[in-house]
């Protein structure tokens, strides 16, 4: 029974084996008659516990079937000498088998016959029936029940001192909070259920985990996981739960846009619960085929059938939610044939989206009704869907207290928010096109951030990986160390991940705000004399909207992918003269393709849209983030502001700097001209601090931005695209990480990073940011300044010194930095004024 817990099935059978064969009996024997001499021995009653938890067994490995035929010999067996305490154990063994084939009404009718002895029998067999009625609960959606079930199993199981029980049963309400859609709760129940110690199922516990940080929509993160509990499940021969681990595995796929994998995935599950006799799992797995399918446009004609055939199974058993999906599926696939009254009657069969569904559910419900909307010629109808759906998503997010889950689970909205914006370009709106971003762009920038608690544990993480990176700095270059360093790189990804998990426990305000209106824009446009342009993509062809706040225009422009392309040339060509040792000849080859490739640029976002030579403020989509836009020709000396959204630039653009700016300068360590730049930058303002060599440290920058209004930061950086919270700058005392300041109070409202590449972000659907400069404005920071590739030491000082400069005489951060970048001829300086234009106030 222990081994069955703890996810062994196969050596659990092992031991039932050798305890029958002890006792003479042959587990497909049928008993003897009940009047047997052995009647009143015992004999019986141990022969029928041992089939019955044979029969658990069995299930994992062979199937429901098989276990519920050895289950019947158990019942045979207790006929002849059976008492209370049996009965109930059996009744509960089969609602268990039960449970774990689909068969829910039954498993539940079990459950419940064996709590009428509850009175009679051993506490560990009324925690049996408790934990396996509790998680019944929880996949019937019944959280109330499950909720009482599990809670008092758990002081049940305290009091008897049964360790094991209590993690099940703990890590079973982790599950609930899951179904119930606190995600944060979920893994923090399912962390306490870890730390409870003791050997049980540890496959099973990283599947749930898996399944909630898919829905966080961490989908890179959670196949990882899958990956980890498929071993662990193969290697206990747990064949029901490795099919589930295979079909999360393909809705993961389908969350990353690969449908052929998805459809691999989804088709071996299938089979394997087909050979386990599990119904409704091989159910579960045919409709992810379906919507695999669906996803690699195969022809309509051959899905519907399918789709309907599933509706009704998952109707007749019960099961509500799957059938909707399922005729969801068979009204898109309806649209796709041409026969839109079908798809609207199944659509409407299939009813509205409810607050208890999951995310992704609500979300598809959404898309299909504005799609069949826009078919039937009800285009506002369809809007309002698709802006219904991303209010639930922004209020879906608020959720979370984690920057890191806040962006990454805007994946779960990327059709709806293409739609839309597809939807506003078709009808010509400029203004409509601006609003559409403006719902789906950045909301992470909306949520109402929250303070975590003080986190000892991930204060001695930080420190250990601290450590690991200074040494693996200090030994890169020996050669002999080579293996050394690769141990402490795997030990650094092992902290960066653990960090990261911890993170994700913090719950979020469930406040998200509403965007700016578009008056309210248009207003502080006008009051700044400022021009939006906004990039949109759609259909991989770029669009831009130019707003003067009196009018707005769409202008088409090119390919997104030669964009990329160019800008990819542009980060390569600077970051080969930030080398600043290279031969003459090879100096000027890169110099004209870095100048070639910005006019391709230039040519292709800046030129076309004939901007008046003004103010600029500019919201890109994806790579273009990253673009050094003060490089571009047409934009020399003129202030650009970059934004993640309209709404994001009017928030960080409504408060005023201070009239007298307390300032903070800090120099790290082997940058050649870093305590040189921070020292001109202090005589810039009057009590200016400056922080060199020893005391340039961590707790000094976090007290400097909980207290300074200006805070800059020459220091070696370095972003890291695939986790970019742990993007650092390099201090006295080692990195400072990203991770770091988003458990910070509050940030100075202008900071300047005079270091490589900090500019860049890595950009998750819904154009979400993820970097340090992103994770300083959404903290409230009001302006960065930084770079977006890498740049020469002595480029940087003397634009950094220039810029400072003009901002102590009152000039705001965009024109400073287009003055102070415009005087440096000798090399581009890639620096770009984030988040909206600062200044003293005068």
């Amino acid at each position: 029974m222990a081994r069955n817990a703890a996810g062994q099935p196969s050596r659990g059978a092992a031991l039932i084996a050798s305890a029958l064969n002890l006792l003479n009996v042959d587990p497909q024997d049928e008993p003897p008659p009940v009047s047997a001499p052995e009647a009143g021995t015992g004999r019986a009653v141990t022969v029928a516990r041992l089939l019955a938890t044979l029969a658990k067994s069995e299930v994992e490995v062979r199937g429901a079937d098989r276990g519920l035929a050895t289950l019947d010999r158990a019942w045979r067996w207790a006929l002849i000498d059976g008492d209370d305490h049996l009965l109930a154990f059996l009744h509960g063994q089969r609602g268990l088998i039960l449970f774990r084939s689909g068969r829910f009404a039954e498993a539940l009718t079990e459950f419940d016959s064996a709590a009428r002895w509850f009175d009679r029998v051993p506490g560990i067999d009324k925690c049996r029936v408790l934990i396996n009625r509790g998680a019944l609960y929880v996949e019937m959606g019944d959280l109330r029940a499950a909720r009482a079930d599990l809670t008092l199993c758990v002081d049940l199981a305290r009091q008897l001192g049964l360790n094991l029980v209590e993690r099940i049963a703990v890590h079973n309400l982790g599950c609930l909070e899951f179904i119930a859609g606190d995600l944060p709760l979920a893994l923090r129940t399912m962390d306490e259920g870890m730390s409870l110690g003791g050997e049980t199922q540890p496959g099973i516990a990283l599947l749930d985990r898996a399944r909630v940080l898919l829905a966080a929509g961490l989908q890179h993160e959670a196949d990882d996981t899958l990956a980890a509990a498929a071993v662990q499940l193969t290697k206990d021969r747990c064949w029901q739960d490795v099919g589930e681990v295979e079909l999360a595995r393909a809705e993961s796929a389908l969350l990353a846009g690969d449908p052929r994998a998805a459809r691999r995935l989804a088709a071996r599950a299938r089979d394997r619960f087909r050979r386990h006799g599990n119904s409704r799992w091989r159910r579960n797995a045919e409709l992810v085929l379906l919507q695999a399918d669906l996803t690699a446009g195969r022809p309509a004609g051959r899905l519907v059938p399918s789709a309907l055939r599933l509706a009704e199974e998952f109707r007749d058993d019960g099961f509500v939610l799957q059938a909707r999906v399922a005729l969801l599926l068979a009204a898109e696939n309806m649209q796709r044939m041409g026969q839109l009254p079908e798809a609207i009657r199944l659509a409407g069969e299939a009813g509205s989206s409810r607050v208890s569904d999951p995310i992704a559910v609500r979300l598809q419900t959404r898309l299909v009704r504005a799609r069949l909307d826009l078919a039937a010629g009800r285009t506002a109808t369809a809007r309002r869907q698709l802006r219904s759906g991303l209010t639930e998503l922004a209020a879906y997010r608020a959720h979370f207290g984690s920057i890191d889950l806040q962006t990454a689970s805007a994946v779960h909205g990327i059709r709806l928010a293409e739609l839309e914006v597809e939807l506003a370009l078709r009808g010509g709106r400029a203004r409509s096109v601006l609003a559409a971003v403006e719902r789906s762009r950045a909301v992470s920038g909306r949520l109402v951030s929250v303070r975590p608690p003080r986190d000892e544990v991930a204060a001695d993480l930080l420190a250990e990986l601290r450590q690991a990176v200074e040494s693996m700095r200090a030994k890169e270059a020996d050669r002999r160390a080579t293996a050394e360093v690769a141990e402490r790189r795997k030990r650094a990804a092992e902290l960066q991940r653990e960090l990261r998990a911890r993170a994700w426990l913090t719950g979020g305000t469930c406040q998200a705000l509403q965007p700016a209106s578009h008056a309210e824009i248009c207003d502080r446009l006008k009051a700044e004399a400022t021009v939006l342009v906004c990039y949109v993509e759609t259909n991989g062809a770029l669009h831009a909207v130019v707003d003067d706040g009196d009018s707005a225009a769409i202008r088409p422009l090119g390919s997104a992918a030669e964009a990329t392309e160019s800008l990819r040339r542009v980060r390569a060509d600077l970051d080969v003269l930030a080398n600043g040792h290279l031969p003459g000849g090879l100096m000027t080859a890169v110099r004209g393709s870095l100048i070639r490739s910005l006019e391709h640029l230039d040519g292709s976002l800046v030129r076309p849209l004939r901007l008046p030579g003004r103010r600029l403020l500019i919201v890109p989509t994806g790579p273009l983030a990253a673009l050094p836009w003060g490089s571009l020709p047409s934009l020399a000396g003129c202030p650009v502001v970059v934004a993640p959204s309209a709404t994001a630039w009017l928030s960080a653009s409504a408060s005023s700097g201070r009239r007298h700016a307390s300032v903070a300068a800090f120099a790290g360590p082997d940058l050649r001209r870093a305590t040189e730049e921070v020292r001109a930058i202090g005589q810039s303002w009057p009590d200016a601090s400056v922080f060199t060599d020893m005391v340039a440290r961590q707790d000094t920058l976090v007290t400097a931005m909980t207290s300074s209004t200006v805070v800059h930061i020459a220091a070696h950086g370095q972003h890291q695209a695939e986790n970019p919270l742990f993007s650092s700058i390099r201090l006295a005392d080692g990195p400072m990480f990203a991770y770091e300041l988003d458990q910070t109070a509050r940030t100075a409202e202008h900071v300047v990073l005079s270091a490589c590449e900090l500019g860049r972000a890595t950009i998750r659907p819904g154009d979400e940011a993820l970097g340090l400069t992103s994770v300083l404005l959404h903290l409230g920071t009001r302006s960065v300044v930084s770079g977006v590739a890498r740049v020469h030491d002595d480029v940087a000082a003397q634009v950094m010194t220039r810029y400072h400069r003009l901002l102590s005489s009152g000039r705001d951060s965009a024109e400073a930095l287009a003055d102070a970048s415009e005087a440096e001829d000798k090399v581009v300086a890639p620096f770009v004024c984030f988040g909206s234009g600062w200044a003293m106030a005068s």
